[in-house]
């Protein structure tokens, strides 16, 4: 499927992961593997700094690439070990540490990052193990960006799949438009795209569960 529309639309294949909590779900592979097929060729390496629970390494290595992914959970780490193949890579760390890590140069990253609400109390960058507050997150996502722009190649791609959230209550939190503000920090955007799940069968109570925005940026 080339993405050739500013919209498109995907059948719900996410799935709940056996031994891990009811919010622990594993995203639909076909979501990564369109930009792969998009932005890559086989050989290239694709990246993920929110690895969770392997969908972007498990879809660039189906695809004939290289993936690599870091993840802070370390249960999440060992299922993802289980199943992923060489050259393909999983790496328990935190993402705030990439420059210290042996990363290669990458063709693409893809990631979908843990999502903050503007009131919540607990950083997701620690795996929700700290306190923290949406300032501390998206200071995080600029360190988390500033070192990604020394690894991505030039005129490699950065793809961010995040969606606004809205809570009974409370205002929205522009997350999709703030994240977005601070990777244009490092990374031409060149545009959005807005994906929408068909017979959706797992829906957030946090979360705009409607449409998620995929932001497409490029190192130049």
């Amino acid at each position: 499927m080339s993405i050739n529309k500013s919209w498109f639309v995907l059948e719900d294949k996410i799935k709940k992961i056996a031994g891990f909590s009811y919010t622990d779900i594993q995203f639909t592979q076909a979501l990564p593997e369109m930009f792969i097929k998009e932005y890559t060729q086989k050989g290239d390496v694709v990246f993920d700094p929110f690895a969770g629970f392997g969908t972007t390494l498990f879809a660039a290595s189906k695809l004939g690439r290289v993936g690599v992914g870091v993840e802070y959970d370390e249960e999440r780490v060992s299922y993802i070990k289980k199943t992923l193949k060489s050259p393909s890579k999983i790496i328990n760390d935190s993402s705030l540490q990439l420059s210290k890590l042996d990363l290669p140069k990458i063709d693409l990253v893809f990631t979908s990052p843990p999502y903050m609400r503007y009131f919540d109390k607990e950083n997701p960058l620690s795996n929700y193990t700290k306190a923290g507050s949406y300032k501390d997150y998206l200071s995080g996502i600029n360190k988390i960006c500033s070192q990604l722009k020394k690894i991505v190649k030039k005129n490699g791609y950065v793809v961010f799949e995040v969606s606004n959230t809205f809570d009974k209550d409370y205002p929205m939190t522009p997350l999709a438009w703030d994240v977005g503000k601070v990777i244009s920090k490092y990374f031409y955007f060149e545009r959005d795209f807005i994906f929408c799940f068909k017979n959706a069968k797992i829906k957030s109570t946090s979360a705009n569960d409607k449409h998620s925005y995929c932001l497409l940026f490029k190192n130049i």
